[in-house]
């Protein structure tokens, strides 16, 4: 198995995020050190369209090969279209190992020790995918939305009258890692579609999504009350 990480250039709400110092290291240098700490990861790789973010992810250890074709490095460029047209080249290296820690490069949170049970739930279960998740801390079913006339109608109105200890439980994509099988998920047109996915659950202490210089802060925050 090796370790994926994608890291392109030009996000937008936060400038170069990917390797934005944090606490004096370039974001991205924390995972790949906390990946490096795995024994079961043979390779580091960041698939990059940047020569700046290349030169930094080599200097910490990780191995990059020729940069991502623009095409691939844009908003428009999703999960999938990375897993079906950018992943093969790092597998084709790896001799056609087909197993992969993909790992987003903000997510400096996620311990050693999380990765290595979630490493073990994968083997176990042989699942296509093992997917960080969050279970929902209020439950979706009682979401409202605004209708054409502008008023409030429940979105699942059958689930209104039941406790929230009778419905069943909801989880989403923490956007930290997954474990995957190239084979076994190139033929979905979204991960989420995988027929033997499995939650692997994370809380805060994982890390957060970081899309905004709000979860900048409050990452910085959950880094600082753990350190």
């Amino acid at each position: 198995m090796f370790a994926y990480i994608p890291a392109r250039s030009g996000s937008k709400r936060i400038l170069n995020k990917n390797i934005k110092l944090f606490k004096g290291k370039p974001i991205i240098s924390y995972v790949i050190e906390n990946i490096k700490k795995l024994d079961f990861i043979k390779s580091i790789y960041v698939s990059t369209d940047s020569k700046k973010i290349k030169r930094v992810a080599e200097q910490f250890g990780a191995k990059c090969g020729s940069l991502r074709k623009k095409s691939l490095a844009d908003d428009k460029s999703g999960f999938m279209d990375l897993v079906k047209k950018d992943l093969p080249r790092f597998i084709n290296l790896e001799n056609n190992d087909n197993d992969v820690l993909f790992v987003l490069p903000t997510a400096i949170l996620v311990s050693k020790k999380t990765f290595n049970f979630a490493y073990k739930k994968y083997k176990k279960f042989n699942c296509e995918v093992l997917m960080s998740c969050r279970e929902f801390n209020q439950t979706p079913y009682w979401s409202m939305k605004i209708n054409k006339l502008g008023n409030l109608r429940t979105i699942f109105p059958e689930k209104c009258l039941v406790n929230s200890q009778y419905i069943e439980s909801l989880y989403y994509d923490s956007g930290l890692f997954y474990f995957l099988n190239f084979n076994k998920v190139k033929k979905y047109n979204d991960l989420k579609n995988a027929k033997k996915i499995k939650p692997f659950i994370v809380d805060d202490n994982s890390g957060i999504d970081v899309n905004t210089l709000d979860d900048w802060k409050k990452l910085e925050s959950i880094f600082k009350s753990i350190k």
